[in-house]
C-alpha cells in the first residue's frame, strides 16, 4: 500500500507526503504516517486538522505513534496529520484561500472551488485506502468544547458499526448526529458511502491541555482495539449520555462575552447561561437556554469580544442516559 510517498512496511512506522492540491508554485501537500503492523487486518484512516487551529489531533497522533506496539498490532493505521493544509498555515478555522469551512462542503467536486476539490480528494483518497476513519477535532482557537463523539447512525450497517465504534472511544457524550448542517462533514459522508466514521472532540479556547491529549490518544487506542487492529478492552464507562438535535445559539447584541455555565454541563429551558456585557459593564444581553432538557456541547472563549450574530453555545438535545 502507498499513501503519496508513505509506504506501508510490516512492523514499522513510515513517513511521506500526500498531495492534496496546489500551490501557485508547486504541490500542496500533507505529512503522512503509516503504522503497519507485524499481522494482516484492517485498516483505519486517522485524521487531524480539517480545521486549521485544532492541533490537539496532530499531537494525539504523535503520542498513539510513540507508544503503540506494532508487534501486537493487525493491521494499519494510516495518519493523516493535515486534512486542511491552507487551513492549518493560517490558524484558521476555515479555508483561508476561499473562506469556506472544508467539514461543510463534502463529498465535494473535482471541478469547484478549492475547499470543494479539496473535501472531494479527501473523501475519495480516505475511502479507496481504509475500513474506518476517526477524525479528530478540539475546539480551535474562538470555542471550546466538552468531550463528545459524533457519528451518522442512519440504521445502515455502516451507521450502526459507526455507533459502535463511537462507544469504544471513552467518550462520555455520544452524539448521533442526522441534521442536515452535519450534511455536509467527511465523517457523514463516508458512512453514507457504506463504511463507518466517527469524529472524537475535546478542547479548544487556544490551548492545550493534558486531559484533552489524553482524551484524543485514548479513543485512538480505544477504536483501534474496537476494530482488532490492536489487542485489549475498550473502556467502559459507568455512564454515558445520548445526544440528539443541536441548537447554536448567536447573539444579539455585541460585548464581552461571560458564561456562567461550561462545557459539558447540563442545562433546561430558560437557564440563564451567560451574558454580554458592554464597556460600561452594563449587560446588554442574557443568554438563555431554549430546549427542554441539553447540554453544553461548547462555548464561546470566555471574556471574548462578540459581534452581534456571532455563535456564543452549540446545545446538544439530551436524548437519555445509558443506564438510565
Amino acid at each position: 500500500m502507498m499513501v503519496g510517498t508513505a509506504r506501508r512496511e510490516p512492523g514499522k512506522i513510515t513517513r511521506g507526503h500526500v498531495e492534496l492540491g496546489s500551490y501557485p508554485d508547486g504541490p500542496l501537500t500533507s505529512p503522512v504516517m503509516i503504522a503497519a503492523g507485524a499481522k494482516e487486518g484492517p485498516t483505519l484512516w486517522l485524521q487531524a486538522c480539517i480545521h486549521g487551529p485544532e492541533v490537539v489531533g496532530p499531537l494525539s497522533i504523535q503520542r498513539f505513534l510513540k507508544t503503540v506496539d506494532l508487534s501486537q498490532m493487525s493491521g494499519t493505521v494510516i495518519c493523516l496529520m493535515l486534512a486542511n493544509p491552507l487551513g492549518f498555515r493560517g490558524y484558521n478555522r476555515l479555508t483561508p484561500q476561499d473562506g469556506f469551512n472544508l467539514n461543510r462542503v463534502f463529498p465535494g467536486d473535482p471541478g469547484g472551488h478549492h475547499s470543494q476539490q479539496l473535501a472531494h480528494r479527501l473523501l475519495e483518497l480516505s475511502l479507496e485506502k481504509s475500513d474506518a476513519m476517526l477524525d479528530l477535532h478540539s475546539g480551535g482557537d474562538l470555542t471550546i468544547t466538552c468531550h463528545f463523539t459524533l457519528f451518522h447512525n442512519d440504521g445502515t450497517p455502516a451507521g450502526i458499526e459507526s455507533e459502535r465504534l463511537a462507544r469504544a472511544t471513552g467518550a462520555p457524550n455520544v452524539w448521533n448526529s442526522l441534521e442536515p448542517f452535519l450534511s455536509g462533514a467527511h465523517f457523514a459522508n463516508y458512512t453514507k458511502r457504506g463504511k463507518p466514521s466517527l469524529i472524537v472532540e475535546s478542547g479548544g479556547g487556544a490551548r492545550v491541555t493534558p486531559e484533552d491529549l489524553e482524551r484524543l490518544t485514548g479513543a485512538i487506542f480505544g477504536v483501534c482495539r474496537a476494530m482488532g487492529i490492536l489487542p485489549g478492552e475498550t473502556p467502559k464507562l459507568d455512564r454515558i449520555r445520548l445526544g440528539g438535535d443541536a441548537v447554536h445559539l448567536k447573539s444579539r447584541r455585541g460585548g464581552l462575552f461571560i458564561p456562567h455555565v461550561a462545557p459539558g454541563d447540563d442545562v433546561s429551558e430558560g437557564q440563564h447561561l451567560a451574558d454580554l456585557v458592554d464597556l460600561f459593564g452594563d449587560v446588554v444581553e442574557e443568554v438563555r437556554c431554549p430546549l427542554k432538557r441539553a447540554w453544553v456541547g461548547s462555548i464561546r472563549r470566555p471574556h471574548m469580544p462578540i459581534y452581534n450574530g456571532d455563535q456564543v453555545f452549540e446545545l446538544v438535545e439530551t436524548k437519555g442516559y445509558e443506564p438510565a
